[in-house]
């Protein structure tokens, strides 16, 4: 019996080696108990297709339509920077000093010392009101109460126009030929000016050039005139504050029979934006006055 198996086994054997040489080595991890092969490396990742990193356009056709007006690429790659676009340094501004607070002086859109819209207490924009008590150094006449205006019309820079009228009357004094006679005083006047700022721009200097007529009339007098001349006026504005305003000025005429010269102080106080109160005083050498002054800015 043993003999008849070992043949049997031996041709076997030899049948199992001629068919592992024929299918070749056995897969890794082939007769290991238990384990598993490795997965391969890239096993698991997910499967991205690959796309250009630039896309051609597409052209436009029947199929295909033109962007619209405008339209920009929001994945397009931005433009280099130039020395436009480039950031300024920290702390600093590509447009130049920061403009002044309001209220303060010196502000560069403003109209000497306010705004665009709140016009400074020095401007040259105004229309004025004022009752002046004028007191000729006649001694033949009484003084006399007088109402006026004055209109200031800024025209390019540094130019303005001035226009002014008075009108008053008065009592004789019983002397000079004026006995119990009441007279009649009315002046007008037309200039052209400039002004321009001294030391800072509180201080203004102006210069006025222009014509004045002055005519009194008195019934039973022979102190009546008539008197036309030509006038030039340098002054001085200064804004002592916002809201306060002092003016100085002379006013040397070629006029013979009323004043030549007349010194004026004037001081303006602010009490609302546009709007402005005012006191002065004229010093000539045949009249002198006191004025109380409404003033309106714009």
């Amino acid at each position: 019996m043993k003999r008849t198996l070992l043949p049997i086994w031996l041709v076997l054997a030899a049948s199992a080696i001629t068919v592992q040489a024929q299918s070749g080595p056995p897969p890794a991890g082939y007769g290991t108990m238990g384990m598993t092969a490795p997965p391969p490396a890239n096993y698991g990742a997910p499967t991205v297709p690959a796309y250009p990193s630039s896309m051609p356009p597409p052209t436009v056709g029947s199929a295909v339509a033109p962007p619209p007006v405008g339209y920009t690429d929001p994945y397009a790659a931005p433009p280099p920077p130039t020395g436009m676009s480039a950031l300024p340094p920290q702390g600093t501004s590509p447009y130049g000093a920061p403009p002044p607070a309001p209220g303060t002086y010196g502000g560069p859109a403003d109209m000497s010392y306010g705004n665009a819209m709140v016009p400074g207490i020095v401007n040259f924009n105004y229309v004025e009101f004022n009752y002046r008590y004028i007191q000729p150094k006649n001694k033949g006449l009484d003084g006399a109460n007088t109402i006026g205006g004055t209109l200031s019309v800024a025209l390019f820079e540094p130019l303005f126009l001035k226009f002014g009228a008075y009108w008053g009357s008065g009592k004789g004094a019983g002397t000079a030929g004026a006995t119990n006679s009441d007279y009649d005083f009315a002046a007008i006047q037309a200039a052209v000016g400039f002004h321009t700022q001294l030391v800072d721009r509180r201080l203004q200097f102006t210069g006025e050039a222009g014509l004045l007529y002055a005519n009194l009339k008195s019934t039973n007098s022979s102190v009546s005139f008539s008197n036309g001349a030509i006038y030039v006026r340098p002054a001085l504005r200064f804004t002592a504050t916002e809201a306060i305003e002092i003016q100085a000025g002379v006013t040397v005429s070629s006029a013979d029979k009323y004043d030549s010269k007349v010194l004026d102080l004037s001081g303006y106080f602010r009490v609302m934006p546009k709007f402005d109160v005012g006191i002065g005083a004229d010093f000539g050498d045949a009249t002198r006055g006191f004025r109380g002054n409404l003033r309106y800015r714009w």
